[in-house]
């Protein structure tokens, strides 16, 4: 749940911005890509010569998470150890706001359609292009939320890896009062608003950080782990709006406490138990967004072979990792980056239809 900050800070604001991606992204090739509900989402292919990994990023945000800048790029690095990198925008997100013929994308999609639609989209389109049986997949956030939703879906076989980072699967009472305020500001927001433009919200993070109340954009990152000139470009980059089905169904797990599809008939935690796909889970020790009480139940559910990494010193990580610090932390491209590159390392896609 990449911003729960987003509602947080965005009270009754109802209006979707431009995003200011892509720039950074002179390396990739964009396509767009149409899934079978006839909905677009965006690949940016970062070409290399090896198999292929398909990063996806979490709510309110877009595929600049894994691709910030030189510095701080999951892309780029893989690409660098051999991989071929696909880095995606779900519909609604990044450059997948608009359709290609540049209309805006159709609003009322769920969590679920992500896992259903985009994903399958997304694979398919990979294994066409490069020939590969299956690919390797990096979700981050709700983004390894939307890879678990994929496999109960039947998408395991088409995955050779599975990377979790920050990822939710339960949602238990922590008794964090920001966690109250989140479900009433989901709840809200999926009954009231089309959109929450986060965008505008974390522009004025970016520009005036010790305005915002309780530097509550602190909780999204542990800032003894961020170099401070990246803050503002990540705040100014990463964020997409919110829009109100993926509200509503955040609601409505926040409130159940459960990894659940919309309507409550389908227990993705539960499913977990019979996807064998190879899958490491990474949470933060610090992260204040999805702690560590949240994310280590997927781990707990996967059958088959499995990895839980707590990404702090009582791992010997230099510092307690947050929740954005995890993909663009100062120490990110020496501690978390190399973990996920030997966990596809050990379990590669496989050449074949």
């Amino acid at each position: 749940m990449t911003v729960l900050l987003g509602v947080l800070l965005s009270g009754a604001m109802a209006w979707a911005q431009t995003p200011v991606v892509g720039a950074q992204c002179t390396l990739a090739t964009d396509i767009k890509v149409i899934t079978e509900d006839d909905a677009t989402i965006a690949l940016h292919h970062h070409f290399g010569r090896g198999a292929p990994v398909l990063l996806v990023h979490g709510i309110s945000s877009n595929h600049t998470f894994w691709d910030l800048d030189p510095q701080h790029s999951l892309a780029e690095w893989l690409v660098e150890q051999g991989w071929d990198v696909w880095a995606m925008d779900l519909r609604g997100h990044g450059t997948a706001m608009t359709t290609p013929e540049g209309r805006a994308q159709r609003a009322g999609w769920k969590i679920d359609d992500y896992g259903r639609y985009d994903v399958p989209a997304a694979v398919q389109h990979i294994r066409a292009c490069t020939g590969y049986k299956n690919v390797a997949y990096v979700g981050h956030s709700m983004g390894g939320m939307v890879g678990a939703i994929y496999m109960s879906h039947g998408g395991a076989e088409f995955l050779s890896a599975n990377i979790a980072v920050g990822s939710p699967a339960s949602f238990v009472d922590t008794g964090d009062p920001l966690v109250g305020l989140a479900k009433v500001g989901f709840s809200f927001g999926g009954t009231a608003l089309l959109w929450v433009a986060t965008p505008l919200f974390a522009d004025f993070a970016a520009f005036a950080p010790g305005l915002v109340p309780g530097r509550l954009q602190e909780r999204l990152y542990n800032p003894a782990n961020m170099d401070p000139a990246t803050i503002a470009p990540m705040m100014r980059n990463i964020v997409s709006p919110l829009a109100r089905g993926e509200m509503k169904h955040f609601s409505r797990m926040l409130q159940s406490g459960s990894f659940m599809d919309f309507r409550g008939e389908k227990d993705y935690l539960g499913e977990l138990k019979t996807v064998h796909v190879p899958t490491l889970v990474i949470a933060g020790e610090g992260d204040q967004v999805a702690p560590p009480a949240w994310v280590r139940p997927y781990y707990d559910a996967m059958g088959g072979e499995r990895e839980f990494l707590l990404a702090g010193p009582e791992s010997n990580f230099a510092e307690p990792y947050g929740h954005l610090d995890l993909g663009l932390g100062k120490n990110s491209t020496t501690e978390i980056f190399p973990r996920i590159e030997a966990w596809l390392k050990a379990h590669p896609p496989v050449k074949g239809s």
